[in-house]
């Protein structure tokens, strides 16, 4: 049966990779520190339902120039780094 563009009953092989996290179980959304014009929204654990609505919010805010600054302090990517929720710390 073929569904979105997939033939699921044919298939020869099947891949599975990590989910990148982080370890507050909040996204990085927002700008990149030191990386102009690049905007993250990754690392939603298993809240990426409900946090869709907000993190949409948030992401269309930044990219239109009207950030929700309710939101954007706590999901910003740069609090990994200070909170030492980055790489070095075993997950993204």
């Amino acid at each position: 049966m073929r569904r979105g563009g997939a033939d699921w009953e044919h298939r020869e092989q099947e891949w599975m990779g990590p989910r990148p996290m982080t370890t507050d179980g909040l996204p990085l959304t927002g700008p990149l520190p030191g990386r102009p014009g690049v905007v993250l929204a990754a690392g939603h654990n298993m809240l990426g339902l409900m946090l869709a609505p907000a993190t949409g919010r948030l992401v269309t805010g930044l990219l239109t120039g009207k950030p929700d600054d309710s939101l954007t302090p706590g999901f910003a990517p740069g609090r990994a780094v200070r909170r030492g929720l980055g790489p070095s710390a075993g997950r993204v």
